[in-house]
């Protein structure tokens, strides 16, 4: 004579062998969860205090980029920063910095816009002075080694210093272009 517990574990055991496999036909079957539309106005995300490095091919550093914040909008290839500071290097050694009160950055086109109170520092090297530039507004452009404006810009170069509207500068060449309304004050 079989006892009741001996008759009731098979069906326990099929009944738990049942829900198993019906709770793995559940999971295997999982549905991603639906994407909502991002609004285009608000943010894909927001970075705050931000820091980046770039090298160039020998591992060196090539340019380093401080923010407050970073945000991105979304399907849109633009990056925006509030507060950037942009150091470039040449063969690792610090070679100029750009600050202003905000940028973007367009990976595609490899292009940065500063805006605001935009001040560009070189320190004196290998006998040339110290420059600086205040702009309300600078484009800097990776690809083709240029910055460049159409605004009023003042240039204090050593004891120097150049009033214009507007300028195109070739880093590789070394070569500055004044657009405009140039003035200039030399002194030797």
């Amino acid at each position: 004579m079989k006892s009741r517990a001996g008759k009731l574990f098979p069906l326990g055991l099929l009944l738990g062998m049942g829900l198993i496999a019906s709770w793995l036909n559940v999971l295997t079957q999982w549905q991603q969860p639906v994407q909502r539309e991002l609004n285009p106005d608000k943010p894909e995300y927001t970075i705050e205090e931000v820091s980046a490095k770039r090298f160039d091919e020998q591992g060196r550093p090539w340019q380093q980029l401080t923010a407050t914040q970073m945000w991105k909008l979304p399907k849109v290839n633009t990056v925006y920063f509030t507060e950037p500071e942009l150091q470039q290097f040449s063969q690792g050694q610090a070679d100029y910095r750009i600050t202003a009160d905000n940028g973007r950055y367009n990976k595609p086109q490899d292009v940065a816009d500063f805006s605001g109170r935009v001040h560009l520092q070189r320190a004196p090297q290998a006998g040339k002075p110290a420059m600086h530039l205040q702009t309300p507004s600078l484009r800097l452009d990776n690809r083709s080694q240029t910055a460049s404006n159409h605004a009023p810009l003042v240039l204090d170069y050593g004891t120097s210093q150049i009033r214009a509207v507007g300028f195109i500068y070739n880093h590789q060449a070394g070569q500055l272009k004044l657009l405009s309304q140039v003035r200039m004050h030399y002194a030797p």
